[in-house]
């Protein structure tokens, strides 16, 4: 059987991750089935296996890729193409799979565009309607899909995501000094949108008396002027912007613990990362995070200033608490890191190879 894949999001950070830490891997340890894997020309490749890389640079979400990723598909014969993202080629007529990963700008549309949402509302809808499987990457998602989509009940299954096995190794030495980080700082790493919950974040944290730096990470470009002119007024918050490789390691690494105030989540990666590094978290109950991360965190209730003070005053001053986080977090990031999603991936392809 030909297998086209859409990788062409293989440079993002949530999709990328999935497409390189499950899809890749299933697609390498296949030696039954071909591969034909659409990518941006950047991420060309010509090394031999059983997968071809095809250059694709249509737009993301445009109509134009729709058309392009049609055609593409039928040259190469493929028999079953799957999407990591919503978007399935409405011109591909045969097998399909889909991958949804959360269903974030419909349970939260007032945070997007009203366009957006109901563009996003009819390209959902018709691919639920045409693909032959859905997957996606918690039980909280498909609960989340299945409310919108019940029809969707026979064809929807939970792979999970998987934790890059680097994130056990050794972490690299760099002096954060320079970038003016104090010892024994607060960290957030994601990006800047509002269902991130940075707001609570700020608030809860402006409470505090003499807390340690709280240092925010992440492309800050969406940010609100609002949240902005909170951070900005308060001297012992620190915007690193963007980090990854080393510095982002060191980071994680460093941190006295980690906060992710987030409001909605399909999975969650910094968290896993930061508890792989050895760093306590400090997380929202939002239902995701509380399927994923389990006991291994302290939890706060989602959205409340007051509940997340309480909380960073308390990883503040108890040691003893940071130190059972520390050893139960990276326990609970090691299965993330050892689980076995890329195989489970291979048996679907191979079921529809049948």
């Amino acid at each position: 059987m030909k297998i086209g894949i859409d990788v062409r999001k293989l440079r993002d950070y949530g999709i990328g991750t999935h497409i390189k830490n499950v899809i890749l891997p299933a697609v390498s340890m296949d030696d039954q089935n071909q591969y034909v894997l659409f990518c941006d020309p950047t991420d060309l490749r010509s090394e031999k296996s059983n997968a071809v890389w095809v250059a694709e640079n249509s737009a993301k979400y445009s109509v134009r890729e729709h058309f392009n990723l049609g055609r593409k598909a039928a040259a190469h014969n493929i028999d079953l193409f799957h999407s990591p993202h919503y978007t399935l080629p409405l011109t591909f007529k045969k097998l399909s799979i889909v991958t949804i990963h959360d269903l974030i700008q419909f349970k939260f549309p007032q945070f997007y565009p009203a366009w957006k949402v109901r563009a996003g509302t009819f390209l959902l809808k018709r691919v639920i309607q045409k693909a032959d499987l859905i997957l996606t990457v918690s039980k909280t998602s498909r609960n989340d899909i299945l409310e919108m989509f019940p029809a969707a009940e026979s064809k929807i299954e939970v792979i999970y995501n998987r934790l890059d096995p680097e994130w056990s190794q050794a972490v690299p030495a760099l002096d954060l000094s320079s970038l003016g980080i104090e010892k024994d700082f607060i960290l957030y790493v994601g990006n800047f949108k509002t269902h991130k919950g940075l707001e609570t974040l700020v608030d809860a944290y402006s409470l505090l008396k003499n807390p340690p730096q709280l240092v925010l990470v992440g492309k800050s470009g969406d940010t609100e002027s609002t949240l902005l002119d909170k951070c900005f007024a308060n001297s012992r918050i620190r915007i690193l912007g963007f980090a990854e490789g080393r510095m982002l390691r060191r980071l994680y690494a460093d941190a006295l613990f980690f906060v992710f105030p987030s409001l909605y989540e399909g999975f969650g990666y910094p968290p896993l990362e930061a508890m792989s590094s050895g760093t306590p978290v400090l997380s929202s109950d939002t239902p995701a995070l509380c399927e994923i991360l389990a006991e291994s965190v302290e939890f706060f209730k989602t959205g409340s200033v007051e509940s997340l003070a309480a909380k960073l005053e308390m990883m503040i001053q108890d040691s003893g608490r940071r130190s059972d986080l520390r050893t139960a977090g990276q326990k609970k990031a090691n299965e993330f890191m050892t689980n076995d999603s890329p195989q489970k991936l291979l048996a679907i392809y191979q079921r529809f190879a049948q």
